[in-house]
């Protein structure tokens, strides 16, 4: 799933993403990143892949109470999603430089991390690749499950706001295709599925 370079960096980041399910986030996000990467083979594997396992490191260093109001449907204090960018390049800067990243490198990983949410254009080809594979993480079935219980919304809720709010922000043309395929096969899921007995 990672490569064998980016496991002490993953190490070192789980600490800091045991809050909002991130672990699974950013390991699920990983796997996107890799596809992405592998049908942009001009982008830059060596930044794009620490910069999305480390984008969700400030989660764990915002006010906790307040974490599911600052995203989504109904939030309230939008200003922790920054706040959690800035954090994170701090986190990042420490994990990286004790990992021995050069200062040029450590810039354009943490480049990508200031502004993954807050910022809507990209910036590179490797901040495009990092701002799809976070959002892809979202139409993964594990993604759906996890929106849902974060909000207490049911899963075609869920299927609604990846259709109509999240794909507009899609960067990529493979993003955006990866985007409409699995949607489609939530959506086909979800019609089929049988009423329980409960």
């Amino acid at each position: 799933m990672l490569r064998p370079q980016d496991i002490p960096i993953w190490q070192e980041a789980k600490p800091h993403l045991n809050v909002r399910s991130n672990d699974i986030h950013t390991l699920v996000s990983a796997v996107f990143a890799q596809q992405l990467l592998d049908f942009y083979p001009e982008a830059e594997a060596d930044i794009v892949l620490p910069a999305i396992i480390l984008h969700d490191t400030g989660w764990s260093k915002v006010p906790q109470e307040k974490l599911l109001l600052a995203f989504g449907p109904g939030a309230k204090y939008p200003e922790i999603q920054r706040m959690h960018e800035l954090k994170g390049v701090e986190v990042a800067i420490e994990i990286l430089q004790k990992a021995g990243f050069d200062p040029l490198r450590i810039n354009a990983i943490t480049d990508i991390i200031d502004g993954h949410d807050t910022t809507k254009e990209a910036r590179s080809l490797n901040d495009a690749v990092t701002k799809d594979a976070d959002k892809l993480w979202r139409y993964s079935s594990g993604g759906i499950t996890i929106i849902q219980g974060w909000f207490g919304i049911s899963r075609a809720e869920v299927l609604d706001i990846l259709e109509n709010y999240v794909f507009p922000t899609l960067l990529t043309d493979f993003g955006r295709r990866m985007a409409k395929s699995l949607l489609e096969v939530e959506k086909t899921t979800l019609r089929f599925e049988l009423p329980t007995n409960e």
